[in-house]
């Protein structure tokens, strides 16, 4: 389970002047020792641009906002001398974007939309006007991308749940529909990947080349670097951000293929899902050498999600389960190949 909460305000309470000492020199040894934050961008996006005004001059010192539809949490900046803004570290959904400067119209942006490991431009153009006529405009999809160098694939929520997936439901198997990957494969045993790991390569380069991330963590074995440790449920993932070429200096350990996952998070409205996945040996055609039923192959797959908030616009929970059951053997009854067959005679044979 997934709680997030954005703290602004702490308390402390110590009681006695030696315990109050020991914790102001502890406070004071962590803020000269703590190093600079560092602005990691795999996990997270940007949104950026450039406040102007109608004839293209920049303006400076223009307040800036943006405000997540889902959760309704704000972030604020200020429009630098060059009339340029950042924020780093967005969350990945659909924002709200407004600014406001002394001697122009309020401009709101709609329908901004921020994804892991990628730099959502948004360069603005002030009108001349009061602060009781506004602007409001619904953003468009970016059609290029100008901010970043690295090639990369996104699958989202929508197509994760929409397109067809493999017999274990695994996210991995839409891999193969990125440009320069082969189709992915399972990998070692059943125990070794309980799972159902898939594996692929990129662009010719060796699987153990390729790198995954879940939420920003590496997901992988060491001693067995092609091998994802971790197989998120497809109902909990938010974004699979999949870089081939080019990628960031963040982007470590990865020759092959960079792939990030992030899972869901709660909101300020309640969501779920249930789903109970069926099959068997009935249900499958049978090998032209298999004589009689095929061998017992039955799996059963069954889970639930839930989100939502605990308090609003603060604190949001999110929680799944999902199991898997399999029962199979290997025993069966098979005939080889005929004489004819084995000398590529087949006229015997009907082709229907």
């Amino acid at each position: 389970m997934e709680l997030s909460q954005r703290l602004s305000h702490s308390k402390c309470h110590l009681f006695g002047p030696v315990i109050l000492l020991s914790g102001l020199l502890l406070i004071a040894g962590l803020l000269t020792v703590t190093p600079p934050g560092v602005h990691a961008q795999v996990l997270y996006g940007s949104i950026v641009g450039v406040v102007e005004d109608q004839t293209g001059a920049v303006v400076p010192n223009a307040a800036v906002s943006i405000t997540i539809g889902a959760t309704g949490q704000t972030r604020e900046t200020v429009a630098n001398e060059t009339g340029r803004y950042s924020f780093a570290n967005v969350l990945p959904g659909s924002y709200s974007l407004k600014v406001v400067a002394s001697g122009f119209r309020p401009y709101t942006e709609t329908n901004v939309i921020a994804t892991i490991n990628t730099v959502t431009r948004i360069d603005i153009k002030l009108l001349v006007g009061t602060a009781v006529e506004e602007i409001t405009v619904a953003a468009s999809a970016a059609l290029l991308q100008t901010d970043k160098a690295d090639v990369h694939v996104e699958l989202n929520t929508k197509e994760i749940t929409n397109l067809p997936l493999s017999n274990f439901r695994n996210y991995q198997s839409l891999i193969n529909l990125v440009p320069g990957a082969t189709p992915g494969t399972f990998q070692n045993s059943v125990q070794g990947a309980p799972g159902r790991a898939l594996s692929n390569n990129i662009n010719g380069t060796n699987r153990n080349n390729n790198i995954t991330r879940l939420d920003g963590a590496v997901n992988l074995y060491l001693w067995l670097p092609h091998h994802t440790a971790y197989v998120a449920p497809s109902e909990t993932i938010e974004t699979v951000n999949i870089a081939t070429d080019n990628f960031d200096a963040e982007q470590g350990m990865a020759g092959g293929a960079a792939i990030t996952v992030a899972t869901k998070s709660g909101t300020n409205e309640l969501h779920g899902s249930a789903f109970l996945y069926h099959t068997n040996n009935h249900l499958k055609a049978k090998n032209f050498f298999t004589v009689g039923e095929l061998p017992k192959n039955i799996l059963n797959m069954f889970g639930f999600t839930l989100g939502g908030p605990i308090k609003k616009n603060k604190l949001f929970f999110f929680g799944g389960l999902v199991a898997m059951r399999q029962r199979l053997n290997s025993d069966g009854t098979y005939t080889v190949a005929t004489a004819d067959q084995r000398n590529g005679v087949f006229s015997a044979y009907s082709t229907l």
